[in-house]
């Protein structure tokens, strides 16, 4: 398709979701469901998504980000799973190495299969590919990003021209500058500092591109999208997404990263997935089917706090109906407690023991507790 065709393709995609945004704000909520789930089904043949996200270095044939998105475009909701890119993993017919080196044996689809693998087989539906140049392309024809950039980094590379000096504090940031910003992980927080400044931005490009002054920009960040960005996305899902998440709540966008902890393999710095865990978050977050929508009261009795947001995450972000989520005391062994069809189906999945009890609740104790340090 020529470049005019593209901006034509883009301008009406951008009028039909200033049209469609506008008649969604009049109606009701049950008719902007109906509305949401409609598109999604025309669009996508299914209401929940699984969405791989890489940031790639085609001249070194690695990725910097690898994020596993399952988008739930019936509730509006986004989860976001950080996999560390030095995560030790094995690639087919390669053997043992890290997950940002398997973009060098097959591209996204080889990085999308590993991804999978790691998470117990979880199915991928759909890739979106960038190189650094894409994503700041992107970013400037957004007029910039604000960010709250949470350390000062100075860091250059004349070998990989990659130059980044940034103060702490909130600051309006061009896209060579955000580019900079998400790569930075020279600090001790190394590489899952990276991770989370790299959801903290990708959220805040949710944001950005729901904000009304942005919709007339929206044939040029199309156009840019074909142009630099690889995706197996074709024009109408785009713009589907665009239309479902126009103006999503702060509360609909979750992200963690996969649980971990850092090691070495000989003389290389690599991080160690918690096997158990990840095919956990696979089961519970990126399956395709409705869970029981009976009220489920959540406890982290893990002994760890920081686990709390990846429990609440995945299995909201999966549609477990968990209006309560607490912290207790460290208890040994997890259980399950109830008589529902959630209590049953939560006993099936993490493998606990099951008690009677007039409300349901999943206590996840020490024995599930993940290896992180």
């Amino acid at each position: 398709m020529s470049k005019k065709a593209w901006f034509r393709v883009a301008a009406v995609a951008a009028a039909a979701i200033v049209l469609i945004a506008a008649g969604v704000i009049a109606v009701r909520g049950p008719i902007r469901q109906q509305i949401v789930t409609q598109t999604a089904k025309n669009s996508f043949g299914q209401l929940k998504l699984n969405l791989l996200i890489l940031g790639y270095q085609a001249d070194e044939a690695t990725t910097d980000t690898i994020i596993l998105a399952h988008l739930d475009v019936g509730r509006r909701t986004v989860t976001l799973v950080s996999i560390p890119r030095d995560t030790w993993v094995s690639v087919p017919k390669q053997g043992p190495m890290k997950i940002n080196a398997a973009y060098a044996f097959g591209g996204a689809h080889m990085t999308a299969r590993v991804a999978s693998q790691l998470l117990g087989g979880a199915p991928i539906d759909a890739i979106v590919a960038l190189q650094p140049e894409g994503a700041a392309a992107i970013v400037d024809a957004m007029g910039g990003l604000d960010v709250n950039v949470d350390e000062n980094m100075n860091y250059d590379d004349d070998n990989g021209d990659l130059h980044i000096h940034l103060q702490k504090g909130e600051q309006h940031l061009n896209g060579a500058q955000v580019a900079g910003y998400v790569r930075f992980r020279h600090d001790p927080a190394s590489d899952f500092g990276r991770v989370k400044r790299q959801q903290a931005v990708l959220k805040l490009l949710m944001d950005q591109l729901s904000e009304p002054q942005n919709w007339t920009k929206l044939p040029n960040i199309m156009h840019l999208a074909r142009k630099d960005i690889k995706t197996t996305l074709n024009n109408q899902q785009l713009v589907s997404l665009l239309t479902i998440y126009r103006n999503v709540p702060d509360e609909n966008i979750r992200s963690f990263t996969l649980p971990s902890k850092a090691g070495w393999v000989g003389d290389a710095s690599v991080v160690f997935a918690d096997q158990r865990w990840a095919k956990l978050i696979g089961a519970v977050l990126f399956g395709k089917g409705d869970p029981p929508q009976d009220e489920v009261l959540v406890a982290n009795a893990t002994g760890n706090a920081a686990f709390d947001r990846t429990l609440i995450g995945a299995l909201r972000g999966a549609g477990w109906n968990v209006p309560t989520f607490v912290d207790e005391v460290t208890k040994r062994a997890s259980v399950v407690i109830g008589a529902t069809p959630a209590a049953t189906s939560l006993a099936h999945v993490f493998a606990t023991t099951i008690r009677p009890g007039s409300k349901t609740a999943l206590v996840i104790g020490a024995d599930l507790a993940p290896d992180t340090e």
